[in-house]
C-alpha cells in the first residue's frame, strides 16, 4: 500500500509542495479578508443584545423617572431621548471624556450628593461597585440602551428635543437650546409663600408632581396612573384610604411622609421623602386644601 504512496519524481514533490504552499496562503489570505467583517458583524450582534437587554432593565427602573420614550417627565427627571444631551450636555458641565463614560458613571453611581435638585428625585446609585443593584455588565447594557437614542435624537428640531434646562449649569436656561427657540421662559425663585397651582407645576418653584400625577383623571381599578395615582377623584376616596385618617390628614400625611402608606400596586421610594423641607407648612396646608377641592382652579 505504503508504495503507492511514494513520489519518486523530484519534480512533482516540488509541485506538490508548492502547491501545498500556495493553498495554505490562499486561506490565510481568505481568512484575512473575512474575519474582519465577521468580526464586525459578531460585535454588532453583543451589542444589539446589550441594547436589548439594557431596553428592559430600563423599562423596569428608569422609565417611572425619564419616560418610557427616554424624553423625560416635567421636573421629574431630565430627557435621554434629545437632541440637546447628545450635542451639548457635556460642555454644559465641563466633561472632557466621552459621552458613553459619562452616561454610564452616572448610571453606575448615580447623583447622591445632588440633594438641593431641581429634579422631584436624586439620581439613585444603580452599579453595585456603588452600592446599588446591577452588575457591571447591566450598567454597560443601560448606558447602551440610553446611547442608542442618538439617531432619533439627532434628527429632533429645536422645537421637538424635550430638553428640560438645568439650573445648576453656567449656561442660561434659555441659552440651553439647539436652535432659536427658547425652551423656557425666564423665571424668577419666589420670595414668599407659593401658590398650590404653581407648587404642583414643574416652573422653578414647583415641586414637579404634575410629572407623575393626573390632576384630570379619576384613579379607578381599571384607570390606575402608571406613575402616581390620578388625582382627579381625591376628594371622594381621601376619606377612606386610610383608617383614623379624615381626607385631610391623609393627604398631608402623603406629602410629608409618603412612604407611610402606599396606595396598593405602587412602589415606595418614587415620590420626594423631603417636600416637608421645601414647603412651609402653610405651603403644604394650602396645596392639601387645593387637591381636596373638585373645583380647583389649576
Amino acid at each position: 500500500m505504503t508504495k503507492y504512496l511514494y513520489i519518486r519524481s523530484p519534480i512533482l514533490k516540488i509541485l506538490i509542495g508548492i502547491g501545498a504552499l500556495l493553498f495554505t496562503f490562499a486561506v490565510i489570505l481568505l481568512i484575512t479578508l473575512t474575519e474582519e467583517p465577521r468580526m464586525e458583524l459578531q460585535a454588532q450582534n453583543w451589542n444589539a443584545r446589550s441594547i436589548e437587554n439594557g431596553a428592559a432593565l430600563y423599562a423596569n427602573n428608569c422609565s417611572s423617572c425619564h419616560g418610557a420614550d427616554g424624553k423625560g417627565l416635567p421636573g421629574v427627571a431630565p430627557a435621554l431621548q434629545s437632541h440637546y444631551f447628545f450635542t451639548q450636555r457635556l460642555g454644559d458641565v465641563g466633561y472632557a471624556g466621552s459621552l458613553e463614560s459619562y452616561v454610564l458613571l452616572t448610571v453606575a453611581a448615580g447623583r447622591p450628593s445632588k440633594t438641593n435638585t431641581q429634579w422631584a428625585q436624586v439620581m439613585p446609585t444603580w452599579g453595585n461597585t456603588y452600592g446599588g443593584p446591577f452588575r457591571p455588565d447591566q450598567v454597560q447594557q443601560v448606558t447602551d440602551y440610553v446611547l442608542n437614542f442618538q439617531d432619533a435624537a439627532l434628527a429632533q428640531t429645536a422645537e421637538e428635543d424635550p430638553w428640560q434646562p438645568f439650573r445648576d449649569v453656567a449656561k442660561a436656561p434659555e441659552a440651553q437650546t439647539i436652535g432659536d427657540f427658547v425652551p423656557v421662559a425666564a423665571e424668577e425663585v419666589a420670595t414668599g409663600p407659593v401658590g398650590p397651582a404653581e407648587l404642583w407645576g414643574a416652573g422653578i418653584n414647583g415641586m414637579a408632581c404634575v410629572g407623575c400625577h393626573n390632576l384630570a383623571a379619576d384613579q379607578t381599578p381599571d384607570n390606575r396612573g402608571p406613575v402616581g395615582p390620578n388625582m382627579k377623584n381625591l376628594h371622594e376616596r381621601a376619606g377612606a384610604s386610610v383608617p383614623g385618617e379624615d381626607a385631610r390628614t391623609y393627604v398631608h400625611n402623603s406629602i410629608v411622609n409618603p412612604n407611610a402608606h402606599l396606595v396598593e400596586g405602587y412602589l415606595g421610594g418614587i415620590m420626594p421623602q423631603n417636600f416637608g423641607e421645601r414647603m412651609s407648612e402653610e405651603e403644604i396646608s394650602s396645596l392639601v386644601d387645593w387637591l381636596l377641592d373638585p373645583n380647583r382652579v389649576e
